[in-house]
């Protein structure tokens, strides 16, 4: 998916911005309002996405003691939906940490520019992470969680 590529270079060109303390200071607040709006474009781009593969209920009779059929394969297009639920989740973040970390560079609060610092290293590790790794586990369960949160 070329969004999230476009999205994890643009976390990585973040956390090379804000691991030097002479950039964070003299860079990263001119720029924190461009980089966050482009956080905020791939939100939106996700959500949009998201939105768009909403999963189709098969038509289902009960069987004869009444019980509803288990769907016995998933959705094709759920695993998509759960990266871009993944995806959308990890830009918020993002754009959330940086709002944060220049209200912090701001007021020179060292600690919490180094809990800001480490968020951003985090979500950039489980970025790449999905992109290489896609989605591990049951994607029955993660399809339903997700879909309880949004």
């Amino acid at each position: 998916m070329k969004q999230a590529r476009a999205l994890l270079a643009e976390a990585q060109r973040l956390q090379a911005l804000i691991s030097d303390d002479d950039r964070l200071y003299k860079e990263f607040s001119r720029q924190s309002g461009l980089i966050a709006g482009t956080f905020k474009d791939f939100e939106d781009e996700f959500r949009k996405r998201w939105h768009s593969l909403k999963p189709t209920r098969p038509e289902s009779k009960p069987d004869a003691t009444g019980q509803m059929p288990r769907a016995s394969s998933v959705d094709p297009g759920s695993r998509e939906r759960l990266l871009c639920a993944r995806y959308l989740s990890i830009a918020a973040d993002l754009r959330i940490s940086i709002v944060v970390l220049r209200g912090a560079v701001r007021y020179g609060n060292a600690a919490t520019i180094d809990v800001k610092r480490a968020e951003i290293r985090q979500a950039v590790r489980q970025l790449a992470g999905l992109i290489r790794d896609g989605v591990g586990g049951e994607p029955d369960e993660q399809v339903r969680t997700v879909e309880v949160l949004i």
